[in-house]
C-alpha cells in the first residue's frame, strides 16, 4: 500500500499517503493541502491501516475542514505594517520600521518591529518567528514547572526533555522516552488553552493512550479541561492557528 491512495471516510474521498518505517505504532499527520500522511510499522496490513483511519475519521475530517476553511477565508499573513498577529489569544497590530537594531517588542497592544535595513517582509517574518519561539520556549517551560508539583503528588514521572517544532495537525506529543514536544504556534492561543495542552501531554507520561485512566488523571489535574479543549478547538476551526 506504499504510495498515495484515496479512501472513503465519513462519505468523503480522502487522499492518503502511506509509508513504512521502524515505528512501533501508526503515526498520522494531516497536511495543509488535505492529504493524510500515515507512517506505519513494517508489515502492517492494509486492513489494519484502513481500520485505524476509520477509527480516526472524525478527527481527520475535522482537521481537513479546518485547513480548507483557512485557505478559503484567511489570507496568508504578509508581515507588513497594519496586519494583526496573534499572541496568547490576542490580535496585535504590527508596525514595522527601520531602526538602530533588529528587534521585536510588544508595547501597548502593538508589535513594534525594527530592522537595521528597510523592513522587507522576509526580515520582519524572521524576527517575528524568532520572537515567538523565544517566548514559547519560556512560557512552556514555566507552565511545566508550575504544573509539576500536582503530578509529583500523584507519582507521575517527570518529562525528560521539552522540544518545540512546527506541527500541522497536533498541538503536542509525548514520546515513550518522556520527551514532550509542543507546537510552536500554541503560543498564539489563549493561556488557558496552552495550559490544557501542557497538562494533556504531561498526563501521557503515565498513560500513552487516551483511555479512561488517562482522562481520569487529566480531570484530577485540571477539572475544567473539557471547557479549555472546546475553546481550543473552536479557535483552531476558526483559523486562528496553527
Amino acid at each position: 500500500m506504499t504510495g498515495q491512495h484515496d479512501i472513503t471516510l465519513g462519505g468523503q474521498r480522502v487522499p492518503v499517503q502511506v509509508s513504512f518505517d521502524r515505528f512501533r505504532t501508526l503515526r498520522l499527520t494531516i497536511l495543509p493541502e488535505g492529504i493524510v500522511r500515515v507512517r506505519a510499522p513494517r508489515r502492517t496490513s492494509l486492513k489494519h491501516i484502513q481500520a485505524y483511519l476509520e477509527s480516526k475519521a472524525a478527527w481527520i475530517l475535522r482537521h481537513i475542514e479546518r485547513f480548507r476553511a483557512r485557505s478559503e477565508e484567511a489570507p496568508p499573513l504578509r508581515f507588513v505594517s497594519g496586519e494583526r498577529h496573534a499572541y496568547l489569544g490576542g490580535a496585535y497590530l504590527l508596525q514595522a520600521s527601520q531602526g538602530e537594531r533588529n528587534a521585536v517588542r510588544l508595547v501597548d497592544g502593538v508589535f513594534e518591529v525594527t530592522t537595521l535595513f528597510p523592513p522587507r517582509p522576509d526580515r520582519v517574518r524572521a524576527l517575528m518567528e524568532a520572537w515567538y519561539l523565544e517566548h514559547a520556549r519560556e512560557l512552556f517551560a514555566r507552565l511545566i514547572r508550575e504544573l509539576r508539583p500536582r503530578f509529583d503528588e500523584l507519582g507521575v514521572a517527570r518529562p525528560k526533555r521539552l522540544t518545540l517544532r512546527t506541527m500541522t495537525s497536533r498541538w503536542g506529543t509525548c514520546s515513550r522516552s518522556g520527551t514532550i514536544t509542543l507546537n510552536r504556534d500554541l503560543i498564539k492561543m489563549p493561556l488557558e488553552c496552552v495550559e490544557y495542552v501542557v497538562a494533556h501531554e504531561l498526563c501521557h507520561l503515565r498513560h500513552l493512550g487516551h483511555d479512561a485512566a488517562f482522562y481520569g488523571l487529566l480531570a484530577a489535574i485540571m477539572p475544567d479541561w473539557k471547557k479549555r479543549r472546546l475553546r481550543l478547538r473552536k479557535l483552531a476551526l476558526a483559523g486562528l492557528c496553527p
